[in-house]
């Protein structure tokens, strides 16, 4: 929970640093910082939107896949731990569960496969997965986790189930980032640490930087078939799972369940306002928010009208955030080392190569 001490920042207007961006533009809506995921979908009719979210069953992730099934989509939840999946998920309508490891490559290709074979369009892509600040692990095939994790792994599922996206001639991809990606942008010449110093929330900015140069890129790419990519910044969030998630075969049985035990305390308390009247953040940007609030974002960018015709850029508090300098510490807005195309670019190219898939939108 260290990662989630009071913001070292001083307060700082957005204004006061905000820098012109041709893209990253608010809009003005209803939502903001404390949106609810219900508050979001309330009157909507999803009936006939498929979804499809990794790790849609835990946390915010778990969130996000009630309001949109409680509004009428199909939710297919690609999951890891299907015994756990199935007790969460369970009464919850309209929602089917996949295998899916995101560091076995081979389950990503057979998940996408069941999923093709359907035949079924696919209106909204969730990558929602993720871990952070683990120890320095490696997969099998000796890339780095954190950014195997939250940045490759979704990059291949997107590129398998791209068919089907296009199929939907509407879809939208929201890829979960977050405002950790102010630690650094991606180090192409060593993003795997072979040669550098490991430092864990390095890694994790690096792998969530990744994330948004993705964004960009597909959407660039891919509006031909009028599919659009959402970067969500979803908030500090306390009581989420993403930390008993990144121990997962990494820390003993005892530490994950504590820190899940913790995470579902916190859920069923008033800890996250507790904490915030004690802590008395000095930016709205560093208040925390509670799984309710924390989703209320991916789904704003999922189903949103506010974006229709829009793409391609980093949203948080429920809507479009705006770009400060690089190496600022503001718990807001996004970084332009996250938004640079020839970066978006040659991100997408190395990944191709890492997963031996090309990804070619034509």
């Amino acid at each position: 929970m260290f990662i989630f001490g009071a913001d070292k920042s001083e307060y700082v207007p957005v204004d006061s640093v905000a820098i012109p961006h041709d893209r990253q533009l608010p809009i003005a809506n209803e939502y903001g910082h404390y949106t609810t995921a219900d508050e979001i979908v309330k009157g909507m009719d999803l009936t006939g939107k498929n979804v499809v979210i990794t790790s849609g069953y835990a946390g915010t992730g778990l969130v996000t896949t009630k309001a949109l099934a409680g509004a009428g989509a199909r939710v297919i939840c690609l999951a890891r731990d299907l015994k756990r999946a199935a007790g969460n998920l369970k009464g919850i309508p309209n929602v089917e569960i996949e295998y899916l490891d995101l560091l076995k490559p081979d389950t990503i290709d057979a998940a996408a496969e069941k999923i093709l074979a359907r035949n079924i369009p696919i209106h909204i892509l969730i990558n929602h997965a993720g871990i952070i600040a683990t120890p320095l692990t490696r997969d099998d095939r000796g890339y780095e986790y954190q950014f195997s994790t939250n940045m490759l792994d979704h990059f291949q599922l997107t590129a398998r189930l791209f068919p089907a996206l296009a199929q939907a001639n509407g879809a939208r991809v929201i890829n979960v980032a977050s405002r950790g990606h102010r630690e650094c942008g991606v180090n192409f010449d060593d993003i795997h640490y072979k040669f550098s110093e490991y430092v864990p929330m390095k890694a994790y900015g690096q792998s969530k930087t990744g994330l948004i140069l993705f964004t960009v890129r597909l959407d660039e790419m891919a509006q031909k078939y009028n599919i659009r990519s959402f970067a969500v910044h979803p908030g500090p969030i306390p009581s989420s799972d993403i930390f008993a998630a990144s121990r997962v075969n990494i820390g003993s049985d005892f530490q994950v369940s504590f820190l899940r035990f913790t995470a579902k305390f916190m859920r069923n308390t008033n800890f996250t306002a507790l904490e915030n009247a004690i802590r008395r953040p000095k930016n709205v940007g560093d208040i925390w928010k509670n799984v309710q609030q924390g989703a209320a974002t991916s789904v704003w960018a999922a189903v949103s009208d506010n974006l229709d015709g829009l793409g391609g850029v980093y949203v948080e508090d429920c809507n479009i955030a705006v770009v400060v300098p690089n190496g600022s510490a503001a718990p807001f807005g996004v970084r332009p080392w996250a938004l640079d195309k020839e970066s978006a670019e040659r991100l997408w190219k190395t990944c191709e190569e890492m997963i031996g898939v090309t990804f070619t939108i034509e």
